[in-house]
């Protein structure tokens, strides 16, 4: 298996491809999205020759991070600044499917949505971190409508207006030429790490910060932030078309992600999700009939800390319209896994905090909503990444997700 990464790295660097036909197999499986094209390519000869057009002459392969497991490989790989993510399946010592997606040019301060990140010194002399935006500078950007939403709703006052159990870390936004200049308290000491267990207190006070936020916006509908029928649309196929030409990784994963989760999900259920995601309206008039309030909107581990009995709730990119029920989906897909709850648990510290203003109608319609946002991740886990970890997990939150949203289906007769 290392040598069939070998000799990929060896064509990357040479330009000579010819040499990477003996580790396809004969019947080899090439997917690729790239800017302006969607490339599949069947069989040994033909992947060569389309390998041959992107490496035709000697490059620099710079950046190579690479896993590798029994049934295959997952890489990052930069040639000459063009960077890509490889997942490769194998067949014995062959590589027999290989999926590939441009990414976008590592670039150094920043942050997770393309924005420009710099360490600053803030006015009372404590550490602080500047963040420019763009309004509908990145692909995250554009699918909330052209926006910088967390500069906007600081702008309008609707930031400053956030329940006191919540710390955001903003302290000014400042015009900055066709952009904001974000500038934020250094709360890095007080997030979550990346790993280890989130315990069932720490899980409540997520919910019970989470849940004096909806009640304090609840009814209220606000310029500046994304609407309901654009964050159910967030990861839909459609969004892998309108950003083509571009190079972040997430919408070229898309596609295929979704044909992924269409094969491991019980087929009325991925019926019933794409069906919705061609089509968001009818399940936002459906949850706003349950009444809806400002979320947040990435409600996840990256985004939290605790500091001074408060929770830290960073990246307000794309909040807006939505419904509590909404929120807590996209919290459970993230971290259901790294709570120390089940997520039936999980779900009652949820509807508790919210202190009966989420009905069962508006959490079953909340968790298809969920799954629509985040089933890309579970099928593209489940039949794409080589790690067997990663497969495991996917497999058994779509064992949760699936029966549980088919409930929903059929009790609120949601589907598109």
């Amino acid at each position: 298996m290392s040598g069939a990464l070998d000799a990929l790295r060896a064509a990357m660097a040479t330009g000579d491809v010819d040499a990477l036909a003996r580790t396809y197999a004969r019947n080899a499986e090439l997917r690729a999205s790239l800017p302006g094209r969607r490339v599949r390519r069947d069989g040994r000869a033909a992947i060569v020759a389309e390998l041959a057009a992107w490496w035709d002459v000697p490059g620099e392969v710079g950046e190579w991070r690479a896993g590798e497991w029994p049934a295959g490989a997952a890489l990052t790989a930069a040639r000459d600044g063009v960077r890509r993510r490889h997942y490769l399946h194998f067949s014995g010592d062959l590589i027999a499917r290989h999926w590939v997606y441009a990414m976008a040019p590592a670039s150094l301060g920043a942050g997770n949505s393309g924005a420009e990140l710099e360490r600053v010194t803030l006015p009372d002399g404590t550490p602080g971190i500047a963040k420019r935006v763009v309004p509908g500078g990145d692909w995250l950007g554009r699918v909330a409508g052209g926006r910088a939403i967390t500069a906007e709703l600081w702008q309008a006052g609707v930031l400053q207006r956030l329940p006191a159990a919540i710390e955001t870390g903003i302290v000014a936004v400042e015009p900055d030429g066709d952009g904001w200049r974000i500038l934020m308290r250094d709360l890095s000491a007080a997030l979550l790490p990346a790993e280890g267990p989130i315990s069932r207190a720490r899980h409540r006070e997520v919910m019970t910060a989470a849940g004096a936020l909806h009640a304090a916006f609840r009814g209220e509908r606000f310029e500046g932030a994304i609407t309901l029928e654009r964050h159910l649309a967030i990861s839909a196929p459609a969004i892998a078309e309108a950003e083509r030409d571009g190079s972040d990784v997430i919408p070229k994963q898309l596609e295929t992600a979704w044909e992924a989760f269409a094969e491991v999900a019980d087929d009325d259920v991925a019926q019933a999700v794409l069906a919705n995601l061609a089509d968001p309206e009818p399940l936002a008039r459906a949850l706003r009939a349950g009444a809806t309030t400002l979320v947040h909107g990435d409600l996840r581990d990256d985004n939290l800390g605790f500091v001074d009995g408060r929770v830290v709730l960073l990246d307000w990119d794309i909040a807006g319209e939505g419904t509590p029920a909404l929120e807590v989906a996209w919290y459970l897909c993230h971290d259901a896994w790294r709570t120390q709850a089940t997520r039936e648990e999980m779900l009652e510290d949820f509807l508790a905090a919210e202190d009966g203003a989420v009905s069962e109608r508006d959490l079953d319609l909340g968790l298809v909503a969920g799954l629509q946002l985040y089933g890309w991740i579970f099928g593209h886990s489940a039949v794409i990444h080589p790690d067997p970890a990663e497969r495991a997990w996917a497999r058994e939150e779509l064992g949760w997700w699936v029966p549980r949203v088919r409930a929903a289906l059929e009790r609120t007769g949601a589907a598109a």
